[in-house]
């Protein structure tokens, strides 16, 4: 790894395959649900905007989402079907509890199509809809659209990278086919729970050494981001944090008293269950020592 803490962030430190495999899974994970959703209609007059939104992926892989707010019904008949250009951004703060951030974004152009009264029921008899957004779907007043893109800009510590949706559809596919055998850890949002539960295991001791050991080079890592931070009592001490734990690897900030530096460590191979990712944690925790 480069001592170089001002060149961010680090790539050559990591194969090009599992960069694209990292933001292929945290698109997905977003796509799938994580997150709050956020859509702008920019063409309509007056321009319509909805902050709060359920979202999700179909069965199928499609992007689909639900409101129930009064702001549509200027712009939308009851049980009519009608297509917008749309800017859809979905926004997911880091799991650890002790800290309040948003660790990734994804934003994105694309066609919103609000489906009518036909075509909502039956996508919700069919059962292909998340819970979430069928459950908004048929709240009062609900209306439920898809939505269309062909790339997704990912947000994160790494900067930005553009992820095409032919690559989260395979994801999703992938998913998909793991949740039938019980084994895909992110099959539903609330997968990066269970995973921070995994992680809490070990004690915070073994985070901090592992964050050392990727700064030092005896673990493979890439340094994400550094930038300066000011804690607000003299008394606080270092902490090794959270952002992320996907499929394939743990986000790390490590967080002092002048700056946090944020690390991404990759995973020997991808989890998909609670035990494969207790087990890539050992491996991690363990190398390098």
């Amino acid at each position: 790894m480069n001592p170089d803490l001002s060149l961010y962030p680090n790539r050559e430190a990591i194969a090009a395959q599992t960069w694209q495999a990292r933001s292929r899974s945290c698109v997905h994970r977003l796509l799938a649900g994580a997150g709050q959703a956020g859509l702008v209609a920019y063409r309509e007059d007056p321009m319509l905007t909805l902050a709060a939104l359920a979202h999700g992926l179909t069965s199928e892989g499609e992007i689909v989402v639900a409101t129930a707010e009064g702001e549509l019904s200027e712009h939308l008949a009851p049980g009519e079907a009608r297509g917008m250009d749309a800017r859809l951004s979905i926004e997911k703060e880091a799991p650890d509890p002790a800290i309040q951030i948003v660790a990734s974004a994804a934003h994105a152009l694309g066609r919103l199509e609000w489906l009518g009264a036909a075509e909502t029921a039956e996508l919700l008899v069919s059962g292909s809809l998340p819970e979430r957004v069928a459950e908004v779907a048929v709240a009062p007043g609900g209306r439920l659209a898809r939505y269309s893109t062909g790339r997704i800009l990912l947000h994160d510590a790494a900067g930005v990278t553009p992820v095409m949706f032919d690559d989260v559809r395979e994801q999703h596919g992938m998913a998909m086919w793991q949740a039938e055998s019980g084994a895909d850890l992110y099959e539903a949002p609330g997968g990066e729970l269970l995973a921070m539960d995994i992680l809490n295991g070990h004690p915070p001791c073994r985070l901090d050494s592992l964050f050392g050991r990727v700064l030092g080079g005896a673990v493979p890592g890439a340094l994400l981001s550094r930038q300066a931070v000011r804690m607000g009592c003299e008394h606080m001490t270092a902490a090794v944090l959270c952002l992320d734990v996907d499929r394939t690897g743990l986000t790390l900030m490590k967080v002092s008293h002048d700056d946090a530096t944020t690390a991404y460590v990759p995973f020997e191979r991808p989890v998909a269950s609670g035990a494969q990712l207790a087990l890539e944690l050992s491996v991690l925790f363990d190398a390098g020592g």
